[in-house]
C-alpha cells in the first residue's frame, strides 16, 4: 500500500493562526473606533452646512418679498421649521423655500434618525441667521444637556 503524502496544516497550526488574527483584530479595532465617530461627526457637519446653503438659496429666492434691513432666522427643530422675525412679510415663503431646498418636511428634521454621530443625534435645533443688511449668514447648532443649552459640539458655520 502506498502512503499518501498529505500536505496541509495541522489543527494546532490553524488554531495558532486564528489566535494571532484575533489578537490583531482586537488591537487594530480599538484604534479604528475613534476615527469612525469622527467621520460620522464630519458627515453631520456637512448636513448642517447644507442647511446653511439652503437658507442662503431660500433667502435669495425670496429676497424680493423680504425687508433687506432685517435679520432673519430659520430654526430647524425635531418638530418644526420656523422663520423669524414674526410678522415679517414673506416668512411663510422663506420657510417653504428653505424646506424645499433642504428637503425637510413640515414636521421638521429628525436629528436622532438622520444624524450619524452621537453629538448629531443629541441636537435639539439648528438656527440659521441671515443679516439682510450685511449678507452675513451664520449657522449655530444647539444641544441641550441637563437643561443647559450648549452649542459647541459642532463648529458654527459663517458665510460673508
Amino acid at each position: 500500500m502506498k502512503k499518501l503524502n498529505n500536505k496541509g496544516f495541522s489543527l494546532v497550526e490553524l488554531i495558532i493562526v486564528i489566535a494571532i488574527m484575533a489578537i490583531l483584530v482586537g488591537v487594530v479595532g480599538t484604534q479604528v473606533i475613534p476615527y469612525l465617530e469622527n467621520s460620522r461627526k464630519a458627515k453631520d457637519q456637512q448636513v448642517i452646512s447644507g442647511f446653511n446653503t439652503a437658507a442662503v438659496s431660500a433667502y435669495s429666492t425670496e429676497a424680493g418679498n423680504l425687508d433687506s434691513t432685517k435679520v432673519y432666522t430659520i430654526t430647524i427643530s425635531d418638530g418644526s421649521v420656523t422663520a423669524g422675525p414674526s410678522g415679517a412679510d414673506g416668512l411663510t415663503n422663506l420657510e417653504r423655500s428653505f424646506m424645499s431646498y433642504a428637503k425637510i418636511t413640515s414636521s421638521g428634521y429628525d436629528y436622532d434618525g438622520q444624524m450619524a454621530s452621537k453629538a448629531g443625534k443629541a441636537i435639539d435645533h439648528v438656527t440659521v441667521t441671515i443679516d439682510g443688511d450685511t449678507g452675513d449668514v451664520k449657522t449655530v447648532t444647539t444641544i441641550t444637556t441637563a437643561g443647559q443649552s450648549k452649542g459647541y459640539f459642532f463648529d458654527d458655520i459663517e458665510n460673508k
